[in-house]
């Protein structure tokens, strides 16, 4: 059985409040804003390959890039997934994410650091 959670995210912006929602497991929001811009960019490339007949390039390893992103989530709690969605999805800065959850500046960092440095070793290995 496979369980969907609503994620509300309330952000202050410039004296009124803005909700955003995002539907899915907590885990795949992220995944999803992820992947989909370097999907974006796959399709753009495979696109152009095909009109104009030219090598892939490094249009396979941009697929297995993709692929290999789901690992990056797995072990990930949702809570880090949360400061995530503020800083990568909605762009906030540390400072910003620290005062809207309550956390320290260093353990937003420590929280979201974990994660980004696994994903860059997985780009790097692509």
């Amino acid at each position: 059985m496979q369980v969907n959670f609503l994620i509300i995210i309330a952000q202050k912006e410039r004296n009124s409040m803005a909700i955003r929602y995002y539907w899915g497991r907590p885990k795949d929001v992220i995944r999803w804003y992820l992947r989909g811009t370097l999907y974006l960019s796959a399709q753009s490339r495979k696109s152009y390959i095909e009109k104009i007949g030219a090598a892939p390039g490094n249009l396979t390893r941009l697929l297995k890039l993709l692929d290999n992103l789901d690992e990056i989530f797995d072990p990930v709690d949702t809570d880090s997934i949360a400061l995530l969605c503020l800083r990568y999805v909605e762009l906030l800065s540390i400072p910003d994410t620290a005062k809207l959850t309550g956390l320290s500046k260093s353990q937003v960092s420590t929280r979201t650091a974990r994660v980004m440095k696994k994903a860059k070793e997985i780009i790097a290995e692509a």
